[in-house]
């Protein structure tokens, strides 16, 4: 992997750079996380027009064709401003679920309008265990009368209120292997039978527990293979969890930054605090983190980006991640003293994002088995079973 950016890489960044310091100052930010859908729509309309809801879309699409790697350069500068958007469930899980396989109908008829920032769609995967887990799917899908009723329940799905669509992971054969018997459908959100409830988050964005109660689709709302699934949605979501660390990672930057800034600025005892060893022992630990943390997820990008082998890089990079990201807000935040412990901190929004995203698309603890079951070769305990146990 060369650790050196391309000339358009460079580019991407400096723009992106730039025009999120001119546009996005913390303060807006914050008066952001009162609006109903957290963000303005027009900027969300800007960003899209500058191409970044179509980075990994190809060109025939309205895409850039670029990389994950080139998305994940982009992530942390949005990171790096605590910058809420749909862009984790639109554009890398839903979106990609349907680029990956979906019919090209289907694709002509959905991508543009997403690389547009016209449409807006969420993900209804994950289930009460909170992990990205084939074996923790229990929703289903039975065929009825040449079509299908869907049954079960979706945690922490975002802008499920707000979207047109939801991809919606659902069981439609038992099976031996979790693995096996999962298939993808695109799911109206605002169908007879879909029932979102609204859930209070730390980040303050649209999140609900969806519940799907003989909630019909037809045929052609399959995505890919019927009980298929699996292979689809493990690729696009490696590689969107490999992306969101980026983000992290500008997270955790951000807050580092405002913890310097402070340092700088606040005199105790005739000098800066930022004088003081034990700050620079703080600051200096929690950059070096960062700096770890930054190039953990861009080789786990790249990896994804060459073809190969990824699952173990993808799953270091998340857990580390998710420890710094949130160690470093918090330093950033006991640095500030006082302040620091008020709403209106300025750190407050970072510190909340790392702590969210420390558990999406799987925990830090969730991401340590996945390692340690690739680098020992073994099978791990599946979570169905680890629960079963817990309760005997």
């Amino acid at each position: 992997m060369d650790i050196n950016l391309s000339d358009e890489q460079q580019m991407l960044v400096d723009s992106a750079r730039e025009f999120l310091r001119d546009h996005c100052p913390l303060t807006a930010v914050r008066q952001w996380e009162q609006l109903p859908l957290r963000y303005p729509p027009e900027l969300w309309a800007q960003l899209a027009g500058m191409g970044w809801a179509g980075v990994v879309y190809p060109e025939a699409y309205g895409g850039m064709g670029l990389k994950n790697l080139d998305m994940a350069l982009l992530m942390r500068e949005m990171g790096r401003v605590a910058l809420p958007s749909p862009i984790l469930p639109t554009v890398l899980l839903a979106g990609r679920c349907v680029l990956e396989a979906g019919s090209e109908e289907r694709k002509r008829e959905l991508l543009p309008r997403i690389v547009a920032g016209e449409l807006l769609m969420s993900f209804a995967f994950i289930e009460a265990s909170a992990q990205p887990d084939a074996a923790t799917v229990r929703t289903t899908a039975r065929a009825e009368r040449g079509a299908y009723v869907l049954n079960g329940t979706k945690h922490f799905v975002e802008y499920a209120g707000e979207a047109e669509l939801m991809v919606v992971v659902a069981r439609t054969r038992a099976d031996a292997s979790p693995e096996q018997g999962l298939t993808m459908f695109l799911v109206d959100a605002k169908a007879s039978g879909v029932r979102c409830e609204p859930l209070r988050t730390l980040a303050l964005q649209p999140q609900c527990r969806v519940t799907l109660e003989n909630v019909r689709v037809e045929p052609a709302a399959v995505i890919g293979e019927v009980d298929g699934a699996w292979p689809v949605l493990d690729r696009v979501v490696q590689a969107a969890t490999a992306i969101l660390c980026s983000y992290l990672t500008g997270i955790a930057e951000g807050a580092h930054a405002l913890g310097v800034s402070y340092s700088k600025e606040r005199v105790q005892y005739g000098q800066p605090i930022g004088a003081f060893q034990a700050i620079q022992n703080y600051l200096a630990t929690t950059w070096a983190r960062n700096l770890m943390g930054e190039y953990l997820g861009y080789y786990a990008a790249w990896l994804i980006d060459e073809g190969l082998p990824s699952r173990e890089a993808v799953a270091t990079a998340k857990a580390f991640v998710g420890y710094s990201a949130v160690e470093s807000t918090q330093l950033a935040t006991q640095l500030h003293g006082g302040l620091g412990a008020t709403v209106d901190a300025r750190t407050t929004p970072f510190l909340r994002w790392a702590k969210q995203l420390q558990q999406t698309l799987g925990n830090s603890q969730y991401h340590e088995r996945v390692v340690a079951a690739q680098i020992l070769d073994y099978e791990p305990l599946r979570l169905d079973e680890q629960y079963s146990l817990a309760l005997t």
